[in-house]
């Protein structure tokens, strides 16, 4: 970014909180990446944490690039997605960071147009709001689908739950139905929400069978 760049004058609180919450989504990876480093690995897995820390430099640098034209959520066509793909991405990554177990179910194999870095920072969002309302030993389940012309990215927890008269509430902003037990800062979904809006998709919240809450994010298919 050139170092005469200037910020755009509209900046909100909630421009800022968000930028800096993808941004410290970044450094966690990368923290956590580095952490693994320490460690005896192969090869291949040493090469992963390389490559994950690469990732999430370049993610805060497209983020701070994107944010200082005005545009948090990239509104262009971009380019063609397998969603597939990319939760096996987001969920190797999670797992290596977390230790956690986060199980893939593959339905179907969508394909959407879009930006990856936003759908990869929504997926993981997703993922890391999951495992922190579930149970402290259980982990996450992502399924991969296709719904009436939708991509379709669920992901369910064994959490609490959300009571069915506050969902649309908790994809707001700083909204976080007065959970002060949990570490946040009530922007997670409000992000994975606006990705999905950019996208031209949306978020639906659901009870998961046996407790919990499937949060599904909708994308329009690829033509």
């Amino acid at each position: 970014m050139p170092l005469n760049s200037e910020a755009p004058d509209n900046l909100t609180k909630e421009d800022v909180a968000v930028v800096a919450h993808e941004v410290r989504g970044a450094l966690t990876v990368i923290s956590g990446f580095s952490e693994l480093l320490r460690r005896e690995l192969s090869e291949e897995d040493r090469k992963a944490a390389l490559d994950g820390i690469s990732r999430a430099v370049r993610r805060i640098d497209r983020l701070v690039d994107s944010f200082m034209i005005g545009a948090r959520h990239a509104r262009t066509p971009g380019q063609r997605i397998s969603l597939v793909e990319l939760a096996e991405s987001v969920a190797a990554e999670q797992r290596a960071i977390t230790g956690r177990q986060v199980v893939l179910t593959v339905v179907d194999r969508p394909e959407v147009s879009g930006v990856p870095d936003a759908l990869e920072r929504a997926l993981g969002n997703l993922i890391d709001n999951a495992l922190k309302y579930s149970l402290r030993n259980s982990g996450v389940d992502i399924e991969v689908g296709t719904e009436n012309g939708f991509g379709v990215l669920a992901v369910a927890d064994r959490g609490p739950g959300i009571p069915e008269d506050e969902r649309e509430q908790v994809l707001q902003p700083f909204e976080r139905l007065g959970r002060t037990d949990v570490p946040g800062t009530g922007l997670g979904l409000a992000v994975v929400n606006g990705v999905a809006e950019a996208h031209g998709g949306r978020v639906e919240i659901r009870e998961r069978d046996g407790g919990g809450t499937v949060v599904r994010l909708l994308l329009p298919l690829a033509p």
